[in-house]
């Protein structure tokens, strides 16, 4: 394995979408990869807190979740990042909680009404780029929507993974969030890069085959790897561990996610 000494390779999971796994695709692919020996940080960056509650950390229990954090860095405070990160053992991964209120106040409005709103998180990491260093990657879960959330995690990001369902709605979307990556690339990230398309909650329908080959013939960078739905997805968030984990021969999804994170890491 190549270890990454200089920074980590950051990634925002983004979707316009709700609904489409992009929590299960952020924590699944971060959890596949730790079981190659990278070492991860996962950011819950959606008021949702999905991914927090997945883990079993609730941002409304402690101060030091995201959004405390992101509010220190607009006001110049000093912290520790140290203190906001909870390792979780059964995962081997590393996660900073999200917390509702405080977000919802910072997309509606406090990133709004101060000079390079959209630039916060990207100064937050970079301001702890010691204490990070030895993370090999940082997996963003961003907000279901195009918002001042969503573009700070694209600022501060090296790319963006899409999870999108085997849906004409959700693909008919897709446009709306590639409009928003070259907006943000135009103005405060150059170096964005689309890492890549994954269709997510795949049937064995006509409408699910059809959309996973629109998919393809849109997007270039479409995953070779599909996610099927499964039930066994929403019952790994009742135990609060990663689907990926389990070595079951039917689990389908555990199998796809692991595929997934290889394609990933030929990719980059």
């Amino acid at each position: 394995m190549k270890k990454n000494t200089k920074k980590p390779i950051v990634i925002a999971v983004a979707s316009q979408k709700g609904g489409v796994a992009k929590t299960t695709t952020a924590i699944n692919v971060a959890v596949a990869l730790g079981l190659k020996g990278y070492k991860l940080l996962l950011i819950d960056f959606d008021p949702q807190e999905s991914l927090s509650n997945f883990f079993g950390v609730y941002g409304i229990d402690t101060d030091n979740n995201v959004g405390d954090l992101m509010y220190k860095t607009i006001n110049g405070e000093s912290y520790d990042i140290a203190d906001y990160i909870i390792h979780n053992e059964v995962n081997n991964v590393d996660i900073i909680s999200s917390e509702n209120e405080r977000m919802k106040k910072l997309d509606k409005t406090d990133l709004n009404s101060i000079e390079g709103g959209e630039l916060v998180l990207k100064r937050a990491l970079e301001n702890n780029h010691s204490a990070l260093k030895d993370y090999d990657f940082i997996f963003i879960d961003c907000s279901a929507s195009l918002d001042f959330l969503t573009d700070n995690a694209l600022t501060a990001s090296d790319y963006v993974l899409v999870p999108c369902q085997a849906s004409p709605i959700v693909f008919a979307a897709l446009p709306n969030l590639y409009a928003e990556v070259d907006e943000v690339r135009n103005k405060t990230n150059s170096k964005l890069s689309v890492l890549g398309v994954v269709a997510t909650l795949c049937e064995n329908t006509n409408i699910s085959r059809q959309t996973i080959e629109m998919l393809g013939q849109t997007y270039d960078e479409c995953f070779d790897t599909h996610i099927s739905r499964q039930t066994v997805v929403g019952e790994s968030a009742i135990k609060e561990k990663a689907v990926v984990l389990s070595q079951a021969k039917d689990n389908k999804a555990a199998q796809q996610y692991r595929k997934l994170a290889d394609e990933i890491l030929e990719r980059l």
